[in-house]
């Protein structure tokens, strides 16, 4: 009876030390604990000429200042070893969902990961000290709904992942199906060096290249791509970045570009910048980029070659500055371009 009882005024009147960790628990697992919010605003003004070799054309000027982009990220953590994430954002007077997928990680002993939804697929490396995206970036970045895997090998030193995705492009009279292949393994032998190299099998799904289709019905065959990457910092201030994407096979004659164009097309393109920190909050870069194929004469989609500078200020916390100039010069003389370009951008 006296245990029963006692079981009772237990039940009842719980003791201080269990209600106090009732109370922290109930804190611990408050939902709005497990979010993480960031994001970025980028206002962007600029001037251009393009200058077309035809004798009877003029050149043209444009300019232009506006909002470039708003991005909000969203992290949530689910349970343990489970995350989810969203990007929203807006860009070109558009706002829509760009990454939003599903995060499966491992532990210290089995450090492996799995990313499902939409994402940007471990094709390409495409970092860049400059405001405009470098020439491989353009020819190679793939946003999809893909299932990725990968590991860590080394204490993270290396990355290796594999993925599947349903490309934009198909090939002509196939199936609409699950059937694209990414591959990609990076490398870190020291703090300062990263070297990567990654594959796709179909590299006219990318994102910006996949509207230089010509062909409503799709491709004859996938065209696969590969790229390399290395990225070296030294003496405490320098940063060399460079990186090449390219083709590994040729899209037939008529299928890229313009579709009366007569040579088979095999697109590539690099891209090296050389970055100095001249103090901790101004930055200073160059670059060299070009692309071969790049478009089928009279297009616009890559320079034959491009040149240029920039510089980073970044004046106030999270708060940046920057000018950057690019002269670029297009296949078969078709035009030469000179931009100016001012950016205010701001990390939250």
């Amino acid at each position: 009876m006296g245990c029963f009882f006692l079981i009772g005024v237990l039940a009842v009147f719980p003791c201080f030390g269990q209600e106090k960790a009732v109370e922290t628990q109930t804190k611990q697992d408050k939902w709005y604990d497990r979010f993480e919010f960031s994001g970025l605003i980028e206002v962007e003004a600029g001037y251009g000429t393009v200058d077309f070799d035809a004798p009877n054309e003029e050149t043209e000027e444009n300019s232009d200042l506006d909002l470039a982009t708003v991005e909000l990220n969203v992290d949530v953590k689910i349970v343990d070893h489970v995350d989810g994430h969203v990007l929203f954002k807006y860009e070109e007077e558009d706002l829509f969902v760009d990454e939003g997928y599903i995060l499966f990680s491992g532990s210290e002993n089995r450090p492996f990961y799995v990313l499902a939804g939409k994402q940007y697929i471990p094709f390409g490396y495409f970092d860049t000290h400059f405001i405009s995206d470098p020439a491989t970036l353009v020819l190679g970045e793939t946003n999809e709904g893909a299932l990725v895997g990968g590991y860590h090998f080394g204490k993270e030193r290396v990355d290796a992942s594999v993925g599947l995705f349903n490309g934009r492009v198909n090939e002509i009279d196939s199936d609409d199906a699950i059937d694209n292949l990414v591959a990609s393994v990076k490398v870190k032998p020291f703090e300062n060096l990263e070297l990567g190299v990654s594959y796709i099998s179909n590299l006219a799904s990318s994102d910006a290249f996949s509207e230089q289709m010509t062909r409503e019905e799709g491709i004859s065959s996938y065209v696969s791509g590969w790229g390399a990457f290395a990225s070296f910092s030294f003496l405490d201030r320098f940063r060399l970045i460079a990186e090449y994407i390219g083709a590994l096979d040729k899209f037939e004659a008529g299928e890229v570009y313009n579709s009366e164009d007569s040579v088979a097309r095999k697109p590539a393109a690099w891209n090296i910048e050389l970055g100095v920190a001249i103090t901790d909050s101004l930055e200073a870069a160059l670059k060299y980029e070009g692309s071969t194929d790049g478009d089928a004469g009279g297009g616009e989609f890559m320079p034959e070659a491009q040149y240029g500078a920039v510089i980073n200020w970044a004046f106030l916390e999270k708060t940046t500055l920057a000018l950057e100039y690019l002269h670029g010069e297009y296949a078969d003389n078709f035009q030469t371009t000179e931009t100016v370009t001012v950016q205010l951008a701001v990390e939250f």
